[in-house]
């Protein structure tokens, strides 16, 4: 599991004029990336005689050491029929989406309702914090309605304390998502003005000395701290 596409693509040295033969490997591919650059990456294998597919997981460091990742393959039936059982040691339950690129793009779609989610909340809790509302009051409500995500629970503390040590998925990288997720909705006719304003949150947060922080660290981009 690599942080992006041009690592994956030095790791596996597949754009060296010498690189290495792929003939009776199957490369499976973790990453969050784009779906074109899944794409690009299977013909690259391809053009070495290998074989590849695409398996990018929902979930951190907890969810991975325990083995309940959320699987998104993007493979043939035959590849995931073959190798189910491996993906099954990082997740319960494997699920095919479809073809490569197919859960490239379920999960970008995940990481930016991450994106929004979490700065969604940073913004109503911002609110909440400068009118003096009881936070404990706000959450209640919040908890009672459709409208929470468990998500919110995970990052109030965060927030709050403004202590966003001990990552387990860094601002930087989500920034790098919702970047990836943006060229890929601008390519498909999608608007991505909230993708933009998202971006520039985040960008703000890493720009702050929190890029390698959890990325709960957009809320002091929504509320910057007072002297």
């Amino acid at each position: 599991m690599l942080s992006d596409a041009d690592t994956t693509a030095r790791l596996l040295g597949i754009d060296e004029a010498d690189g290495p033969s792929f003939a009776r490997t199957t490369v499976i591919q973790m990453a969050t990336i784009a779906p074109s650059e899944s794409k690009q990456l299977m013909s690259a294998v391809a053009r070495r005689g290998g074989d590849y597919f695409e398996s990018p997981v929902l979930g951190s460091l907890p969810e991975a050491k325990s083995g309940n990742l959320i699987l998104m393959v993007g493979a043939t039936e035959e590849q995931f029929v073959k190798w189910r059982d491996i993906l099954a040691l990082f997740g319960p339950t494997p699920r095919l989406i479809g073809p490569v690129g197919a859960g490239a793009c379920v999960k970008l779609a995940m990481n930016q309702l991450i994106a929004a989610l979490t700065i969604a909340f940073s913004e109503s809790l911002a609110l909440v914090q400068k009118e003096q509302v009881d936070v404990d009051a706000f959450m209640a409500i919040t908890r009672a309605s459709a409208l929470y995500a468990p998500t919110y629970d995970k990052k109030l503390a965060r927030m709050l304390e403004r202590d966003f040590a001990n990552p387990n998925f860094p601002t930087k990288h989500l920034l790098k998502d919702v970047r990836l997720f943006a060229k890929a909705a601008a390519e498909a006719g999608i608007s991505t003005d909230t993708l933009h304003a998202f971006e520039r949150l985040l960008d703000q947060a890493a720009q702050q000395g929190f890029a390698g922080a959890d990325y709960a660290a957009v809320y002091s981009s929504v509320n910057p701290p007072t002297e």
